[in-house]
């Protein structure tokens, strides 16, 4: 069941362009701008999410993009920001906005459209999840960022315009949000930034971007554009130029890879605790989650955890048949798991991501033993991160 699910014949598709209506977690609806490609035989279509910078919209911000997506059969998803659903001092904006803060803007947790446009990619044009890339410009760019380090299994590229992991980070290192940065070591970025922009400087682009080469990024690109401003249209992005060429080809082979066995994931909330077939809960709220899990062989995983309670195991049956023993370590700890797949679970867990590559055929949770302070752990001995204080 799971295999079919994740099955599409990649059948031919109608192109049209419009306006539709979407709804998030919350329960709030926005407008999305959608452009759909013409159909050319042999590819299957991929989904391009754009996010608007402050005070525009998805309808402003779509026909820069349309000829990417003609380009690499991928439909361009554009939504519109709206208020937060709580009150928020939303000062994240501040530095870039000035008095405009109190404007429209993307949850940078991921609790509202652009996931929403995500999900409505893949239920409703059987857009393939192994081809949907998020970029953004401005207030979208900073969102791109962000949703990059939380939700990187889920997207097979960013490329963030003219933004920044953190407007803290005008007034000093944001060491809570630079802590995910290592997150996207697996998922391909490139980073454009204007080099006379004024709002967001280009430095902030250009410091993540050497942190992840230190890091070993095996796939970031970055482009500074001299006389490029903040405004999307100064960054020589129009159907054909140089920067336009460049990125068409690059994205023509992005592509999300299979599950890893072996994963590092950082997070501050449970809300994006989880990273391809493992996830973290009860995260701490005065400290990151952080995991380091690996399947050493096909009946034993190995996990280091800190900063969180529990860790949750989403198995499915590719590297092990349904009667047999998992042997689970956590922080030392070992457990035995059977492993029991069940429909209902493969359901349940389709229904709640609409992404057949993270569907489960069994959901184990299991307690993290809390080490002393001063107590190694696994993650202090074999993780590839950077302590977040040197980021």
């Amino acid at each position: 069941m799971r295999k079919l699910l994740g099955h599409s014949d990649g059948g031919e598709w109608r192109a049209w362009s419009g306006t539709v209506e979407l709804s998030d977690e919350h329960g709030r609806r926005s407008d999305m701008a959608v452009h759909v490609p013409p159909y050319r035989p042999g590819r299957r279509l991929g989904a391009l999410i754009v996010l608007h910078g402050a005070g525009g919209s998805g309808e402003q911000v779509l026909p820069y993009f349309t000829a990417l997506g003609d380009r690499l059969s991928m439909a361009v998803l554009a939504p519109t920001a709206q208020q937060p659903a709580q009150a928020s001092h939303n000062l994240d904006l501040a530095g870039i906005f000035g008095s405009r803060f109190n404007m429209p803007r993307w949850d940078l947790a991921g609790r509202d459209f652009p996931l929403a446009a995500l999900r409505w990619a893949r239920t409703t044009l059987d857009a393939d999840p192994n081809r949907c890339v998020l970029t953004g410009v401005s207030m979208g760019g900073l969102a791109t960022w962000n949703l990059g380090m939380r939700f990187w299994p889920s997207f097979a590229a960013a490329v963030p315009l003219n933004g920044a992991l953190s407007i803290w980070e005008s007034f000093g290192p944001d060491t809570r949000t630079r802590a995910l940065l290592p997150n996207t070591l697996p998922l391909p970025l490139f980073v454009v930034h204007g080099g006379k922009d004024t709002r967001i400087p280009a430095e902030f682009d250009r410091e993540s971007v050497r942190t992840l080469q230190d890091l070993g990024h095996r796939d970031v690109q970055y482009v500074e554009v001299p006389e490029g401003a903040h405004g999307l249209d100064t960054l020589g992005l129009t159907e054909d130029s140089p920067l336009f060429r460049r990125i068409e080809q690059w994205l023509g082979r992005a592509r999300r890879g299979n599950q890893p066995l072996e994963i590092h994931h950082r997070a501050d909330e449970d809300a994006h605790g989880r990273a391809h077939w493992v996830a973290l809960g009860g995260i701490m709220s005065q400290r990151s989650g952080e995991i380091h899990a690996r399947w050493t062989v096909p009946d034993r995983i190995e996990i280091g955890a800190s900063g969180a309670q529990r860790v949750t195991l989403h198995l499915y049956g590719d590297r092990i048949s349904p009667g047999h023993t998992i042997t689970v370590t956590v922080n030392g700890t070992v457990s035995a798991v059977p492993f029991e797949p069940d429909l209902a679970t493969v359901h349940r867990t389709f229904q709640e991501t609409a992404d057949s590559g993270l569907v489960a055929e069994q959901v184990v949770h299991l307690d993290v033993p809390q080490l002393s302070v001063n107590e190694p752990t696994e993650l202090d001995n074999q993780m590839r991160y950077r302590n977040a204080d040197s980021i």
